[in-house]
C-alpha cells in the first residue's frame, strides 16, 4: 500500500502543539502515512514539541497582501519540494494561504477543517460579508472541507457548492492522554490557584471572540455576592497586555491569576472546581471537553459549537453571551451543590466517551484520506 505524505497547516504554532497534538500524534501512528506540519514560529516561550516533524513558515495573523503573496509563494515552494499527497489546513487565514499554495502546486487532495466559521451571527456586518466572501473564494480552489461541529454544515455546503465535498469530521480528545497528563501535572497547577476559595478556571486564548472580561466581570459579581473565589485564566493572545490591565482596574490581582500560555493546562483543569467559558463562537471547545473527560461540571456561553457539546442542565450549565448575573448566578448554584456538580461531571464524562472519544474520528479521518488518495 503507498505511503500517504500528508501535511497539516496552521497559522499559529500554538495549534499545532495544542489543538493539533492529539490529531498530529495519532495519525502519525498508522505506518502508511507520514505526517507534517506546518506553521508560524512560537510566539510565546514554550518547551512544548510538535508530535510530527514541523516545517516553520510564518503565516500573519491579520490580514497583511503583501506578507500573504509571501507566504503562498513559499508554501507553494515547500508543497512542491515535499510532494504531499495532501494539504489539510486549519484556522482561518493558514486555510487562505495554503488553499491557494497547494492549487498552485497541483497538490492531489486540497482539504480545510473549520474550527467554527470566521463569519457568525452577530458579527459586524461588513466583517461578516467580507469573511464570508474570502472562505467562498478559497473553497474554489478545495477538494473537501470539513466542518467539528453539525450546525456549521449547510453554511459549508453553500460554500463549496456541493453536499459531496463537505464532511463532518467532529472533535474528539485523546481521553488516556488527558487523564496521564492531569495526573502528571496536578501538583505543578495547585500553585497556580491564588489562595483558598471556589476554584473556577477559563482556559482559551486571549481573543476579542473569547470575552475573556466577562470571565473577570463574572468573579467580580461573585465576590461582591459575598463568595470566596479563586481563578485562573490561562491562554496567550494579543489582548494579555490589556487584560492585566483590566485585572488592576478592577481590583481583582488577589483572586485571578492570568497566567499566559500554559503547558500544564490538563493539571489545572483536574485542580478546578467548575470550567467557564465566555466566547461568542466556537468550533467545539477543547478546552471543555477536556473538562469534561475529567468530570469538571462546566458554565459556558449558549453559542454555536459549545452547544453540540454541553447539554444544558445535564452536563453543565449554558448562558447567554455577556449576562454576567446568569453565568454567576450559574456558578453560585453549582457552589453551594456539590451533588450536582458531581452529577453533571458525570454525565460529562459519560458524554465524551460516547461521542467526542477522538479515536474514532481519528479512524473516520484515515479512512477518509486513503479513500480518496
Amino acid at each position: 500500500m503507498k505511503s500517504l505524505n500528508i501535511t497539516h497547516v496552521a497559522t499559529a504554532y500554538q495549534s499545532i502543539v495544542t489543538i493539533l497534538d492529539s490529531k498530529l500524534r495519532n495519525l502519525n501512528e498508522y505506518e502508511d502515512l507520514d505526517v507534517t506540519a506546518i506553521s508560524s514560529s512560537p510566539d510565546i516561550r514554550t518547551d512544548r514539541q510538535p508530535a510530527v516533524r514541523h516545517i516553520t513558515l510564518e503565516i500573519a495573523r491579520s490580514i497583511r497582501p503583501l506578507a500573504d503573496l509571501i507566504s503562498i509563494y513559499k508554501l507553494y515552494k515547500i508543497f512542491q519540494a515535499e510532494q504531499f499527497d495532501i494539504v489539510h489546513s486549519h484556522t482561518a487565514k493558514a486555510g487562505f494561504v495554503a488553499t491557494v499554495a497547494a492549487w498552485l502546486a497541483k497538490v492531489p487532495l486540497v482539504c480545510h477543517t473549520y474550527h467554527g466559521l470566521p463569519f457568525f451571527e452577530g458579527q459586524n456586518i461588513r466583517a461578516y460579508l467580507f469573511y464570508r466572501l474570502l472562505e467562498k473564494f478559497a473553497c474554489l480552489f478545495r477538494h473537501y472541507i470539513f466542518t467539528q461541529n453539525q450546525r456549521d454544515l449547510p453554511e459549508c455546503v453553500k460554500l463549496i457548492g456541493s453536499k459531496k465535498k463537505v464532511a463532518f469530521e467532529g472533535n474528539g480528545v485523546d481521553i488516556p492522554h488527558v487523564r496521564k497528563l492531569a495526573l502528571e501535572q496536578h501538583a505543578r497547577a495547585k500553585e497556580d490557584y491564588p489562595g483558598a476559595g471556589l476554584k473556577l478556571l477559563m482556559l482559551s486564548r486571549l481573543e476579542p471572540v473569547k470575552r475573556v472580561e466577562d470571565f473577570f466581570r463574572v468573579v467580580q459579581r461573585l465576590n461582591q455576592n459575598g463568595m470566596q473565589i479563586s481563578a485562573v485564566m490561562a491562554g496567550a493572545g494579543p489582548l494579555e497586555d490589556s487584560l492585566r490591565h483590566l485585572l488592576n482596574e478592577m481590583n481583582l490581582k488577589d483572586c485571578v491569576n492570568l497566567l499566559g500560555y500554559v503547558d500544564h493546562s490538563c493539571g489545572l483543569l483536574a485542580d478546578a472546581d467548575i470550567v467557564c467559558l465566555c466566547s461568542e463562537k466556537e468550533g467545539l471547545p477543547r478546552s471543555l471537553m477536556e473538562a469534561m473527560v475529567l468530570a469538571k461540571s462546566v458554565v459556558a456561553t449558549d453559542v454555536l459549537g459549545t452547544q453540540e457539546l454541553v447539554v444544558n442542565n445535564e452536563t453543565g450549565f449554558l448562558t447567554p453571551v455577556a449576562d454576567i448575573n446568569a453565568m454567576a448566578e450559574k456558578i453560585k448554584l453549582l457552589a453551594l451543590n456539590p451533588d450536582l456538580r458531581s452529577r453533571f461531571g458525570i454525565a460529562g464524562q459519560t458524554r465524551i466517551a460516547k461521542l467526542f472519544d477522538e479515536s474514532k474520528i481519528i479512524q473516520n479521518l484515515y479512512n477518509f484520506y486513503r479513500n480518496r488518495v
